[in-house]
């Protein structure tokens, strides 16, 4: 990975905690975190940048991923207890 595309890699894990911040109990998949955790600053952002950020947070335990019954795959605050 280049030093540019770890640069946006790192804004995007950035723009995704500080939406969790504002939104403790989100979950989304990689596409619904591309359109609505990211703002406008980084709306170009392409689902294979969005996932390594996201893989990053989970390595780093900001995030867990949580497989659904149907395959698909939500990712949300790992130190969120939910009731």
């Amino acid at each position: 990975m280049h030093a540019d595309e770890a640069g946006l890699v790192d804004a995007i894990a950035n723009a995704v905690l500080h939406h969790l911040q504002a939104h403790p109990l989100a979950a989304d998949s990689v596409e619904g975190v591309a359109r609505w955790w990211l703002g406008p600053a980084l709306v170009n952002a392409r689902a294979e940048q969005v996932e390594r950020a996201l893989d990053l947070l989970v390595s780093r335990h900001a995030l867990r991923r949580l497989s659904l019954m149907d395959g698909s795959i939500l990712y949300a605050q790992a130190s969120t207890t939910r009731q």
